[in-house]
């Protein structure tokens, strides 16, 4: 269930709560012997953070989860849901998440970067031919690599959730050719390969935190933004911004996480239950995010949006190009990279 802002700081210092059923309760006696075991009987209550705005496919699909997990291991594992940033940035729910005062998080793939470098790579532009192909990647390989990465840092994943392609919103024009950018004072997600990438069509880069892109927007202190369209609509940009080009540049996905000591406490039965419900959403969000992206589209436009869909992409993909072979060579090495190409599908 979603709690209030309000309950936060008691909801901080009580989130992970072991209780023996049917023990003596004293300290110690079950240390050990009930990891990833079926005959585990502690109740294990997971406060899970993320960022993702209320009323989105994968924001719903996660309360979902929690109450279908609750039901069916009969309340031994329970999932406290803070949406919308309510815990932090994503930077600091990781953090939280590392020092045990969470226990689980949706967080962005390139926002885990900070643990890792190499979880960067889902913000090279234009990554995918199309999204099919990068629905599988994550079902693959490629999930799996960055699975293992995010592992070392003492991160179980438990599910991917695709957020979608992002697009360019502006006050000025539409946006159809790289040349349209140069200039243009975007904000992008704190994460050095975005600012790359925006800098490779001579746009201006700006970092700032989602909470005052709004503000920002109204007051002229920022030119263009870029989200996916269901954080745009959510956010009502169309009330500050005229002219939507859809750019595709990043596809982002959700990463599921557990904190690997507090994973070991649920059973290897349960364990399993939670994976399965984590794909069966996965399926979910990737499909509602099909059927709604017409209605995003039609609500923009009619709250005064103009739509561009007439965007030179290969031209966009052809001039951001550049930071792929210094971020293979910097940060991500030939083999992750080698595995990114063939799921790709630019390369068949």
């Amino acid at each position: 269930m979603n709690k209030k802002f309000s309950g936060l700081v008691a909801a901080v210092g009580m989130s992970f709560v072991l209780t023996a059923c049917g023990g003596s309760g004293e300290e110690g006696e079950s240390s050990g012997e009930s990891s990833g075991s079926a005959e585990n009987t502690e109740t294990v209550t997971l406060q899970l953070g993320h960022a993702l705005s209320p009323g989105t496919p994968a924001a719903d699909k996660i309360d979902e989860m929690a109450e279908t997990v609750a039901e069916e291991t009969e309340g031994r594992v329970e999932f406290d849901i803070y949406p919308d940033s309510q815990l932090g940035s994503e930077t600091e729910m990781l953090e939280q998440i590392q020092v045990g005062s969470m226990q689980a998080g949706a967080i962005m793939i390139g926002s885990m970067q900070t643990l890792d470098m190499k979880m960067a790579i889902e913000d090279l532009p234009y990554m995918w031919k199309d999204v099919e192909h990068a629905r599988e990647a994550y079902k693959g390989e490629f999930g799996e690599q960055l699975a293992d990465i995010i592992s070392e840092q003492g991160l179980t994943q438990i599910g991917y959730l695709e957020w979608g392609p992002r697009h360019v919103t502006n006050n000025e024009k539409p946006i159809v050719e790289p040349e349209d950018l140069e200039g243009v004072n975007i904000r992008v997600a704190e994460t050095a390969l975005r600012v790359d990438a925006f800098e490779q069509v001579g746009a201006l880069p700006t970092v700032m935190a989602f909470s005052e892109v709004y503000g920002a927007l109204q007051q002229g202190a920022l030119d263009a933004q870029e989200n996916p369209l269901s954080v745009i609509n959510a956010a009502k940009f169309y009330e500050v911004q005229d002219y939507l080009s859809l750019t595709g540049h990043f596809y982002n996905t959700v990463m599921m996480v557990v904190e690997t000591d507090t994973w070991d406490q649920i059973s290897e039965e349960d364990q399993q239950l939670i994976k399965d419900e984590a794909s069966s959403i996965s399926e979910e969000v990737a499909e509602m995010n099909d059927t709604k992206e017409e209605e995003y589209l039609t609500e923009l436009e009619e709250n005064g949006m103009q739509i561009n869909d007439d965007v030179n992409t290969e031209a966009f993909r052809e001039a951001m190009l550049p930071v792929y072979d210094q971020w293979e060579e910097e940060v991500f090495g030939e083999e992750l990279m080698n595995v990114y190409r063939e799921a790709s599908g630019w390369e068949e």
